[in-house]
């Protein structure tokens, strides 16, 4: 209904204002290593991905800048290397650059002549930008593979003079979605009963320990949708495509999202919001924490029903997926906004309708 229409039309408009020429940015990339090369590829894939809705994403690279004279006359992604420090801004002036990107993973090793030549180039007017601001841009997701220690990268650092209000808007709305939610589930829950009873027998109710906002652990409530035994002799484990633990009426649930009805009442309790990075287990916690940097970062805000990795990314259950989800979740945690969970909720219909990424 209004819903599938508002996201129409915000694509179409998107799709004929936010791509075009007007808004493309011609860019010289400075630094091609590692970080330079994550960033091309993420230029070069750009346009074929579903990227960030609130920027362009009319990038063109122009060429790599690098003071490694081994790298000058090499393509790296389709961008060659062009020059060095010397010549960055004369390159600037000829090709019309507009933007100069600074992609080194510690910017204080950068060279005083360096420093030099960005300063110059700054003040001829030419904007110059991170490669993490410039990722972001494209891709929706915070890249902490290449931002090191720069937590002012990972995490909002300044004062927001609209974060109490947000915070309060969003638990009004939280409030009634609840409400909204629970009034559903009053309606569905004889219904799943009889499908759980009869396809397998046990509880209907399933309650799991997530660990929330500030690490504090809760316990988040679903319909059952695994046999009661799921996990004898395994422990904690993801849950896999097609897996055989999944009871018949467990798939039907599992498939419309129906078994996340009960997390309304988690909503309304203020553990979670209507909208945050998905709750995971302890257990995960525990050793994502240990592999992927920032990870408790994510609970830097209330975990939610629906978010930004949800939309973005399908369900993994891998830990490179988990580094994916979480570059999503930072991306959440530092640009929340009524308009991106607006976006965000829009947005989880079709998701849900289509059986991806929740």
């Amino acid at each position: 209904g209004l819903a599938y229409v508002t996201i129409v039309g915000w694509r179409v408009f998107y799709a004929r204002v936010f791509v075009q020429p007007w808004f493309g940015r011609r860019a010289l990339i400075v630094g091609a290593g590692t970080v330079g090369k994550a960033l091309a590829a993420a230029m070069q894939a750009a346009p074929r991905n579903d990227a960030n809705p609130f920027r362009g994403t009319g990038y063109e690279a122009v060429g790599f800048i690098d003071d490694d004279l081994a790298l000058r006359g090499e393509t790296i992604h389709g961008v060659p290397v062009i020059g060095d420090h010397h010549n960055l801004l004369d390159l600037a002036k000829v090709l019309n650059v507009n933007e100069i990107i600074l992609s080194i993973s510690n910017t204080h090793s950068i060279s005083d002549e360096m420093l030099t030549a960005l300063l110059n180039c700054r003040e001829q007017g030419l904007r110059v930008v991170t490669m993490a601001t410039v990722y972001e841009r494209l891709t929706g997701r915070v890249p902490i593979e290449y931002v090191g220690r720069d937590l002012q990268t990972v995490l909002p650092m300044e004062d927001n003079v609209g974060e109490r209000a947000y915070h309060l808007f969003k638990r009004l709305i939280d409030i009634f979605s609840a409400l909204v939610g629970l009034s559903i589930m009053a309606v569905a829950i004889v219904p799943i009963a009889i499908l759980n009873a009869l396809t397998s027998p046990g509880p209907l109710f399933y309650k799991q320990r997530r660990v929330g906002q500030g690490g504090r652990i809760f316990e988040m409530y679903k319909f059952r949708s695994m046999r009661p035994d799921a996990e004898k002799g395994t422990g904690a484990v993801w849950a896999q495509k097609n897996d055989d633990r999944i009871t018949p009426a467990g798939k039907f649930i599992r498939k419309t999202r129906v078994d996340e009805l009960p997390q309304f009442l988690n909503v309304l309790r203020g553990e979670m919001s209507l909208v945050g990075p998905r709750p995971e287990r302890p257990e995960f916690v525990n050793a994502l924490a240990l592999m992927v940097p920032y990870y408790r970062a994510r609970h830097a805000v209330k975990p939610g029903i629906t978010g930004w990795a949800q939309i973005k990314f399908s369900y993994g259950n891998t830990h490179q997926d988990a580094r994916i989800k979480l570059e999503h979740d930072l991306y959440y945690v530092k640009h929340a906004s009524p308009m991106l969970d607006t976006l965000i909720m829009l947005q989880t219909l079709p998701v849900m309708a289509s059986g991806k990424g929740l």
